[in-house]
């Protein structure tokens, strides 16, 4: 799906253009989510779980643009990927294709200037204007800072799986299970 280009500013004077990503992109793009897996406990892989191409991304990016039930979204500053975000279906059942599935992250050195907030409504708006009735995702429990933005976005909390995510150090972290209303 596509969307047309924003400029925002945001706190501290910063400049961020939120786009799609595209084929241009991927290399950018593979960058960053390495960065991530690197740096964060809250998301899924761990980084060596990362082996995604750059050219498996192009593709990637370019059946997301394509496809009008889908989208990635970048924030961009001074040439830098700050965020990802993303929505794509649940299901294409019939039943459930009023539902679409998020993620959301934001590079470490640009995480509290509001980057997130503005991705995750520009996402549910965007989904809103795609026909989703409503967005899920799954946030690590103990990610405060993400669980009160997605409270604060009119996000519920519908349930939590104990022991969602296995560390390799052989911890576990619970994950909860939010939905936000679109209509």
């Amino acid at each position: 799906m596509k969307r047309e280009a924003s400029e925002h500013r945001l706190k501290h004077g910063m400049v961020v253009t939120v786009r799609n990503l595209e084929r241009k992109d991927a290399s950018l793009a593979v960058a960053y989510m390495q960065t991530m897996y690197a740096s964060s406990h809250f998301l899924a892989r761990d980084v060596e779980e990362w082996t995604i191409t750059v050219e498996e991304e192009a593709e990637w990016l370019t059946k997301a643009n394509n496809d009008d039930k889908r989208i990635i979204l970048g924030a961009l500053c001074n040439g830098q990927l700050a965020g990802l975000c993303d929505f794509s279906p649940v299901s294409t059942l019939r039943r459930m294709t009023h539902r679409a599935q998020c993620g959301l992250s934001v590079a470490p050195e640009f995480q509290h200037n509001g980057i997130g907030e503005l991705l995750m409504r520009i996402l549910l708006e965007t989904a809103r204007n795609a026909g989703y009735e409503q967005m899920e995702l799954e946030v690590v429990s103990s990610n405060t800072k993400a669980v009160n933005l997605y409270k604060k976005l009119m996000f519920t909390t519908c349930g939590t799986i104990q022991r969602g995510m296995r560390y390799k150090d052989g911890t576990y972290a619970d994950l909860d299970i939010m939905m936000c209303r679109l209509d």
